[in-house]
């Protein structure tokens, strides 16, 4: 091999070692940065992990250091149980006491659940809407039927008392939504017929198709607004006014008003005066009369065609007894009120419960009424004697006291149809004078 060539082969080799060489130093540098990168990153995360450790360390002993130091007491946390209310609900055949403290049967009970579960059912996130549906029913049920306080109600169904009263509340409301419309209405004319039967069989006054009444509710208002629910028996009150008709069910109700408002105020504010002028009703010739249906009430309210109360003053043997027919047929008014009370006795008491949600509980006690007296839930007579103590403490106004009466000529009219119809019907027994009657002595032949 000439001398060239071999310096050219040299050369040759020289520059690739040269050209490797660099490479590997490239190569070599490359790696020791990514080596110093994760390195580093290595570092910092051992770091921060150790600096998280060492403040968590660092904060649980100050924490202990300044709960230490700082004077505190024990927690006490009431322990509550719901014994009762599984005693009574689990056992068989408990029928009577069902009835004792909830005023129905248990296949009653049962079916009020299953009406309202969809709205009563347990809330899986709220702590205030945890308790079950039989439970929130049995605790609505138990105010109503006891007027007993929260604190009471709680220990017996294991409960707090804020609960009770969100349970009665929701209980209530739930009631009121569901069933108001379908529960308390006005008659059809089918219905009124089958109504004014009733009230004829009883009273043998056709084309009645319903009684009204009135009566006062206990109340606990604030101090500043007691004088305006002062009744005319002094003490504070809700007026419940209601239509009653022949099988004891309430078929209107308006409540609210303040036991200062006059009886003729809570009928005009009632929507019965838009409901008669504007529906038809069912009539019947009497005498030459044509009469439609109507309702009887006290003198205290204002004599009108569908609105008939009895002679204020009779001065007539006809009209004594046409009051005395009148008063059996107005009395089925007398009967649902008492019934009322006797299975609600929430109604006997002071109402402790906010005045704004009151008319909440009365609507709620006669939908429930209502429900009782259709599905023929038993009444039983010894409750009544259990109230008789709380009679005399919140006497009712006495309606017909009122000197206050309103009449027109055909609310007259119609009512000496009635008159007439029932002399004509019926023999009417009058009073013999002495000075009329010839006595026969014993030895006139």
């Amino acid at each position: 091999m000439d001398p060239g060539h071999k310096r050219q082969v040299v050369e040759n080799l020289f520059l690739t070692f040269a050209t490797k060489q660099a490479e590997l130093f490239k190569q070599y540098d490359a790696n020791r940065k990514k080596r110093s990168k994760i390195f580093l990153q290595r570092l910092r995360y051992q770091l921060k992990r150790n600096g998280e450790n060492h403040r968590k360390e660092w904060s649980s002993k100050l924490e202990t250091e300044l709960l230490d130091s700082i004077p505190t007491r024990k927690i006490w946390k009431l322990s509550r149980n719901d014994r009762w209310f599984r005693e009574v609900f689990q056992q068989e055949n408990n029928d009577q006491e069902m009835l004792q403290h909830f005023r129905m049967d248990r296949g009653m009970f049962d079916t009020l659940v299953a009406m309202l579960s969809h709205d009563l059912a347990p809330h899986p996130l709220l702590a205030a809407q945890s308790c079950s549906t039989e439970k929130k029913i049995g605790i609505g049920l138990y105010k109503l039927t006891t007027g007993a306080d929260y604190a009471t109600i709680g220990n017996l169904f294991g409960v707090h008392k804020a609960t009770v009263k969100n349970c009665v509340h929701q209980f209530c409301k739930s009631i009121v939504k569901n069933y108001m419309d379908s529960e308390i209405y006005l008659p059809d004319h089918e219905e009124m017929a089958e109504i004014s039967k009733g009230f004829e069989d009883k009273s043998d006054i056709p084309l009645v198709m319903g009684a009204m009444g009135r009566t006062h509710i206990p109340i606990t208002p604030s101090l500043a607004d007691s004088k305006n629910y002062i009744n005319g028996r002094k003490w504070p009150s809700l007026i419940l006014q209601a239509v009653v008709d022949s099988n004891l069910c309430f078929r209107h109700i308006t409540c609210g008003h303040v036991g200062a408002t006059d009886d003729s105020v809570v009928l005009s504010d009632s929507g019965l005066y838009q409901h008669f002028e504007s529906a038809e009703m069912p009539a019947q010739s009497i005498n030459g009369t044509t009469i439609k249906s109507f309702i009887v009430s006290e003198s205290s309210y204002p004599l009108l065609p569908w609105l008939q109360h009895a002679y204020v003053s009779p001065q007539t043997t006809e009209e004594e007894t046409f009051n005395e027919h009148l008063h059996k047929a107005r009395a089925y008014a007398d009967e649902a009120f008492e019934k009322l009370r006797v299975r609600f006795r929430i109604l006997h008491r002071k109402i402790d419960i906010d005045i704004n949600f009151v008319p909440q509980i009365l609507l709620t006690c006669c939908i429930l009424h209502n429900i009782l007296e259709k599905n023929q839930t038993p009444f039983l007579e010894s409750w009544k004697e259990e109230l008789q103590d709380l009679g005399g403490k919140f006497p009712q106004p006495d309606g017909s006291a009122s000197s206050n009466y309103t009449t027109t000529v055909e609310g007259e009219a119609v009512r000496d149809a009635l008159k007439e119809h029932l002399q004509s019907k019926y023999v009417l027994f009058r009073t013999i004078e002495y000075n009329q009657v010839y006595f026969i002595s014993e030895g006139t032949n």
